[in-house]
């Protein structure tokens, strides 16, 4: 009988619309308030159960304390300006949390993941992916959050773009930066280098201001905009097939010239380069048609430039493809060739953090690149331009450099998103 009273009372909690009147009934009497707050309540499992994607084997008694720190930090008001404290740094543990939940559980056909739309409907009411704190001392944690909640970032339904002071543009462009090593460390990942890129392209793609990729991005589908998580988790590790993004360049000089560089805090820009006689170059986006290589082709000449890294148990996989202006299929497409690597560190306490480098050449009429020796293709008149950056956990961003491999001097941002 009092198993059966008792799954009457957890029936009827479970019916309850919101915490406070769970809470409510629990104080109608002692014995109720030991039901409803037991370990092994099904109440818990079933609230928990509304609001989150649920991983197999979950304890209850383990959901009802994930559910309880949740619902009072998320609730509880927060702001990010200022010096980073105790109650940001519990937030961003549990956001953490959340994110690992949503890109590592599946979900079924045709459904959206209940964590995910969690952490949206949060990144709405806080100001976590609007406050930079350039210059400030910040955790490792708010960095790799920062970069994996980069598809939020550029969603401009709930986010705001970067103000010029909220990047470094000599890190963006990595002025005076030596080739020939690993702009992407496995071991000594430089996150707040990676979120200057990521603020950089915030800035951009969000501000019509800056007369530069706005309007392109504004008009991208919503299908072909960036996305967190994959279909199926267990693919975030793989190379996705098909990418899209754009890349910064400004012809003529292809980087800020030096004197805006030295002027960092007065101009943060490019969109008004044409003042000083340069003028940037937009496209309406690329897109990278990737696919697994059975070679394992990266010449010297590239090597000089960006060099493998990692150890000698470091995953390399190749792959090669076409590369293509966005909505033009009909083109030949330019060689793609490279490889990735995976990062074993796990930056910032996210794991999953990959290294990608590419090389795009470009190809004549006669489209035969792929045929001469490479030493002869870089003797050529095409130009050819080496790629390399990090995939963020979820595999589905990736953010870099890239370099003229024929005038190294000459480089800027990129960003790809998979589609």
């Amino acid at each position: 009988m009092c198993l059966y009273i008792c799954n009457i009372l957890q029936d009827i909690a479970c019916c309850l619309p919101n915490d406070r009147d769970i809470l409510h009934l629990s104080q109608s009497c002692k014995e109720m308030w030991e039901k409803v707050f037991s370990s092994e309540s099904g109440i818990w499992r079933d609230r928990f159960g509304k609001h989150y994607d649920i991983a197999p084997g979950r304890r209850s008694g383990e959901l009802k304390y994930e559910y309880q720190i949740r619902a009072i930090v998320l609730r509880s008001p927060i702001q990010f300006k200022g010096e980073e404290d105790a109650r940001q740094y519990l937030w961003m543990e549990v956001m953490q949390t959340m994110l690992e939940e949503s890109l590592k559980l599946p979900v079924g056909p045709g459904a959206t993941s209940k964590t995910l739309q969690r952490i949206h409907e949060t990144l709405k009411g806080v100001d976590f992916l609007s406050e930079f704190r350039k210059g400030r001392n910040c955790s490792p944690l708010f960095y790799a959050l920062q970069l994996c909640l980069s598809s939020f970032a550029l969603d401009p339904t709930i986010t705001e773009p970067c103000r010029r002071t909220d990047y470094d543009i000599k890190q963006v462009y990595s002025y005076a930066d030596e080739v020939g090593k690993a702009f992407i460390d496995h071991d000594n990942l430089d996150l707040a280098k990676l979120l200057d890129l990521r603020n950089f392209w915030q800035r951009h793609l969000l501000n019509a201001s800056e007369l530069t990729f706005q309007e392109s991005f504004s008009e991208l589908p919503a299908d072909m905009t960036p996305k967190a998580r994959k279909d199926i988790p267990t693919e975030a590790s793989r190379l996705s097939p098909s990418w899209l993004g754009y890349y910064c360049n400004v012809r003529s000089a292809c980087i800020h010239p030096l004197s805006d560089l030295q002027k960092a805090n007065q101009r943060q820009t490019c969109a008004d380069l044409e003042t000083h006689g340069y003028s940037t170059t937009l496209t309406n986006g690329e897109t990278l048609d990737l696919q697994p290589s059975s070679g394992q082709f990266w010449p010297a000449q590239c090597s000089k430039i960006i060099p493998p890294a990692g150890g000698v148990d470091t995953e390399r996989v190749y792959f090669d493809g076409k590369q293509r202006s966005y909505d033009a299929t009909h083109e030949v497409g330019n060689p793609v060739f490279g490889f990735t690597e995976e990062i074993a560190v796990p930056h910032g306490g996210f794991e999953g953090w990959t290294r990608i480098c590419f090389t795009v050449v470009e190809a004549d009429e006669d489209d035969d690149e792929e045929e001469q020796p490479f030493s002869a293709v870089m003797d050529g008149e095409g130009w050819i331009h080496g790629y390399e950056a990090v995939i963020v956990p979820g595999g589905r961003m990736m953010l870099g450099r890239w370099v003229d491999m024929k005038e190294p001097d000459a480089r800027g941002p990129f960003i790809f998103w998979d589609v």
